[in-house]
């Protein structure tokens, strides 16, 4: 039974590297080098994190190949920028959209009293259901009110992987009921803000095991 496993194991994980793979085939026969996914160099940091670094200005042979310039939300992004504990048990998502305005520079003196107004209490966001709407329009519209242009997707880990590092933005899991922001990469895993450090054994980083556990995950990026 217990070779079963392994092989069944051994089997998903060829399925997954084979589906990134293939994506990294198109983003190349697209002219997708560098830069944000979908793109070359996004897929294989996602295959495998030791690659990073090893794709870069000097081994682009065309000018059309140069990495994209940061986005500007980027330019001034901390992803060191400290997450405080939430103070109730239903504002994770006023948390992440803080901590996202805050480490982006784009208001650095955001509050979480602030996102919880401009979020709107109680029609989108209280004590009973937390945010209201899983999908994150709620949070894509105050994004907007900042000049901020989203995206929303349920994603899967490669691809928050390929994104994270790239931009930032928010996620919730369906099997966590809980949004955290998104800081970059950690080695293999995602490296997050999370206002509720512990829950569902999970404090700064997310692993490939964890988001399985946890999702399937409504992701909100920041994009150009």
């Amino acid at each position: 039974m217990a070779f079963s496993t392994d092989v069944g194991a051994r089997l998903d994980t060829l399925d997954r590297q084979q589906v990134a793979l293939t994506e990294a085939l198109r983003a190349m026969l697209e002219g997708h080098w560098l830069g944000a996914p979908p793109s070359l160099e996004a897929f294989l940091y996602a295959q495998d994190p030791t690659l990073q670094g090893s794709i870069g200005p000097r081994a682009v042979s065309r000018v059309s190949d140069q990495p994209p310039s940061k986005p500007s939300f980027m330019v001034n992004f901390d992803p060191n920028t400290p997450m405080a504990p939430q103070e109730t048990s239903w504002t994770c998502s006023v948390c992440a959209l803080n901590w996202v305005l805050r480490a982006t520079q784009v208001a650095p003196n955001h509050t979480r009293d602030q996102g919880l107004n401009e979020i709107g209490t109680p029609d989108n966001v209280n004590a009973t259901w937390g945010l209201m709407d899983g999908a994150g329009s709620q949070l894509r519209r105050v994004y907007s009110s900042y000049g901020l242009n989203t995206s929303q997707a349920w994603l899967s880990f490669d691809e928050v992987y390929a994104a994270a590092g790239q931009t930032t933005g928010q996620m919730s899991g369906g099997g966590w009921y809980h949004w955290v922001a998104i800081r970059g990469r950690d080695g293999a895993n995602l490296l997050i803000a999370n206002s509720a450090p512990g829950y569902k054994n999970v404090r700064d980083t997310l692993s490939r095991d964890d988001f399985n556990r946890l999702g399937p995950f409504s992701v909100v990026l920041l994009v150009p």
